[in-house]
């Protein structure tokens, strides 16, 4: 078959390489901007489309006139699209006579949307359904399923870890999808359910919602360490509501003896192992690694000296000592005038 390749990330990159040694045709190559956490980007794409002699465009503007036309003129049985920046319409779609394949990390129908593997051990998922299916107009990951694996979450599974296993599965998974629909058409693909009990809608993730809450239960802290590091910024926090740190790997323990805390104080310094006990809702959640605003690792007992050290941000007080440094800046303007 001959295939145009849409999209970003080094899995697209990964499934272009394994499909130059399927026997398959690369008919063309077509990106757009790269979000800075990727190891791949727009130039990677143009080399790599340069070195197999196939045309090439980086535009996000995928239904525009123009960018069909190139399509069209690639002459493709089938598309395979990853993480594409825009919404690809039906006009284009039906520029190939098999449609558009898409990798979804999500286990769908559950699991639609954004940031799905983020949600997935966020919300105490045992495992993340990754699939690939047909790509629908005007309807977000819904579209007939061609292949389905999944990745099991224990309570260790960090969200580094399951791109990891992504970037190895989906190039995979699509040579099956193409092999599967080379020999049955689109009856390879098998229908979603369109219940609504069965649909579950993840909207987007962005860095603040990776600010550590103090006040929560010590799984929902950990599950939120665990699901935005590497290769996103991570989950962070204020040490003594000044420094930004970020929390890189962390544990659970429980109090040694009944005691009477606030969330976010530091309750357990151990400097032989490098670690740091934090009071939440219902335990300790240790510290493990930590790095700087700048990500620069430090030693966690060195970064965090003293059991008197809190975790977080009192916002009443900020607010306070704003105010105050506008009340000062106020007089210092009248002074001027």
């Amino acid at each position: 078959m001959r295939i145009v390749f849409l999209g970003r990330t080094q899995m697209l990159m990964q499934t272009i390489k394994l499909f130059e040694q399927s026997g398959h045709t690369i008919a063309g190559i077509g990106t757009c901007r790269a979000a800075s956490e990727y190891l791949v980007n727009e130039d990677d794409f143009k080399n790599k489309a340069n070195q197999l002699g196939v045309p090439f465009f980086c535009d996000s503007r995928i239904n525009s006139q123009n960018i069909q036309n190139i399509l069209r003129s690639m002459n493709a049985d089938i598309a395979i699209s990853v993480n594409w920046l825009t919404v690809i319409q039906e006009d284009t779609i039906n520029l190939f006579s098999y449609g558009i394949l898409n990798g979804h990390a999500g286990d769908l129908p559950r699991y639609r949307g954004n940031a799905c593997p983020n949600w997935a051990i966020i919300g105490g998922e045992e495992k993340i359904g990754l699939s690939v299916h047909f790509m629908e107009a005007g309807s977000l990951d819904s579209g007939d399923i061609v292949v389905k694996e999944y990745v099991d979450i224990t309570p260790q599974t960090t969200i580094g870890e399951i791109y990891e296993k992504m970037e190895t599965m989906f190039p995979q998974m699509f040579l099956q999808a193409v092999g599967k629909i080379d020999r049955m058409g689109k009856e390879a693909g098998s229908p979603q359910s369109k219940k609504r009990e069965d649909i579950l809608r993840c909207y987007p993730r962005v860095p603040g919602d990776s600010c550590i809450d103090w006040s929560m239960s010590c799984t929902e802290i950990d599950r939120l360490i665990r699901a935005s590091g590497y290769p996103f910024q991570g989950a962070y926090t204020f040490l003594n509501g000044e420094e930004k740190v970020y929390i890189q790997a962390a544990g659970i323990s429980e109090y040694e003896f009944p005691s009477a805390v606030i969330c976010g104080q530091v309750v357990l310094r151990d400097c032989e192992k490098d670690c740091v006990g934090i009071a939440a809702k219902d335990g300790v959640v240790i510290i493990e690694k930590l790095c700087d605003s700048c990500h620069r690792p430090h030693k966690v007992t060195e970064k965090i000296r003293s059991m008197r050290d809190r975790m977080g941000m009192c916002v009443p007080d900020k607010i306070y000592e704003l105010m105050k440094e506008v009340e000062e800046l106020k007089k210092m303007i009248d002074r001027d005038r």
